[in-house]
């Protein structure tokens, strides 16, 4: 998922509340993106990229909808409640797999080389 966002201080924030705007306001931007997104992998060896909903962009709607579904996923997963997977980390400090520096490093150090 790539949302389309604008900076509030932007001076054509307010113009912009929502993807149709994008293309009244600044016609061909929305399609130029596309593109970008479609090849900016390719020199690199990698195939094009292919795009969910055949490429159709979707509204602010759509997109807070993800954003607040993956932001429950990522909230279950710090939590504990995906018993799965090793939530071990430095930085999110009030997740239950918080673990110090120096804790990592000796994890670290005690892997086989």
């Amino acid at each position: 998922w790539k949302p389309v966002c604008i900076d509030r201080n932007d001076p054509m924030a307010d113009s912009l509340s929502d993807i149709q705007d994008v293309e009244a306001k600044m016609p061909g931007i929305l399609e130029a993106t596309r593109d970008w997104f479609r090849i900016y992998k390719v020199p690199t060896g990698k195939p094009m990229n292919e795009f969910a909903y055949k490429g159709e962009w979707k509204n602010r709607d759509f997109a807070n909808n993800v954003i607040k579904e993956t932001h429950g996923f990522w909230n279950a997963l710090m939590s504990g409640q995906e018993a799965d997977i090793n939530c071990t980390n430095t930085t999110v400090t009030n997740s239950k797999s918080s673990i110090s520096v120096d804790e990592a490093s000796g994890v670290l150090a005690s892997q086989p080389d």
